[in-house]
């Protein structure tokens, strides 16, 4: 299997730091009178992940407004059949006819370790099987959407009367997902052909964040040095395109916002605080001891 591959198996579990201390990392980008403080996030989170450290919640408390990649309290029934048609094969097209026998057995075989059936894939995209067969076994490793970083800070900003920004809509999500549909077979059989190594790889996922190691966390994505086009073109889709969409509302807020979207938006090359640096902003991370 083309090793790309891995990285966007690894990119689907989460959709140039030095640690400081043993915790999520937090940034804080200024420039003249703006500041945005930028949190990684894992979308599927665990008990484990709160109390959240107090540096955040400071941080948090004193920003105007809650900057998330999408608000799901606004999904519509309308956003819903889009993800209907979206993910849904053509009519009279069936899952089997697109990937192998041996796969169709593994992925028979791996729906009945998560306790389900089959059959809720037979007229699935296969990229979508996908992402449904990634957060399924979070979900069975005790990963979950309610707990995530994202929801909590929202039902947060809700409680608080704290206004809402999100960067991209429902559809616009949906588009970004739907453009792993050139690589959809391969990237299955890789789900499938990694299915048991995936607890180990979300664990070194969830280590690195939590413990602001976020080289490691960006090695897990990028260090392959086997970079191929079609990953490159994928890449792009999820990750880099989004951002400068992003990057043109986060320069035109006012004040300070809280921002948190998924931690791989933040690092590297095009990553968010990449960007904000070319544009002049001052980078740093809140040092937990001083925030």
């Amino acid at each position: 299997m083309k090793p790309w591959l891995n990285r966007l198996s690894t990119l689907l579990l989460l959709f140039s730091s030095s640690q400081i201390a043993a915790e999520p990392s937090l940034w804080l980008a200024s420039k003249d009178q703006q500041q945005l403080y930028l949190f990684g996030s894992i979308h599927l989170g665990s008990e484990a992940f709160y109390p959240l450290p107090k540096p955040f919640i400071d941080a948090f408390e004193r920003s105007e407004r809650l900057v998330i990649e999408m608000d799901v309290s606004s999904v519509s029934s309308s956003d819903q059949q889009l993800l209907q048609h979206a993910s849904q094969l053509p009519s009279g097209e069936k899952l089997a006819d697109k990937i192998s026998a041996d796969y169709l057995d593994q992925l028979k075989q791996r729906s009945q370790q998560l306790g389900i059936s089959p059959s809720i894939f037979d007229n699935m995209q296969p990229w979508y099987v996908a992402v449904v067969l990634s957060q399924l076994q979070m979900q069975a490793l005790g990963f979950e959407p309610e707990l995530g970083l994202d929801l909590h800070f929202m039902q947060r900003a809700q409680q608080s009367q704290l206004s809402i920004h999100q960067l991209e809509s429902f559809a616009e999500q949906i588009e970004a997902l739907s453009s792993l549909a050139s690589i959809q077979v391969p990237l299955l059989e890789q789900t499938l052909d990694d299915f048991e190594q995936v607890p180990s790889l979300f664990n070194q996922l969830v280590s690195h964040w939590n413990n602001g190691e976020n080289q490691k966390l960006l090695a897990l994505l990028n260090d392959d040095p086997m970079f191929q086009h079609d990953a490159e073109y994928v890449l792009e889709k999820l990750l880099f395109e989004r951002n400068h969409k992003w990057m043109r509302q986060l320069t035109n807020l006012s004040n300070t916002s809280f921002v948190v979207v998924g931690a791989m938006h933040l690092y590297g090359e095009q990553g968010l605080l990449d960007e904000l640096k070319k544009l002049g902003y001052s980078i740093r991370e809140v040092d937990p001891a001083t925030n």
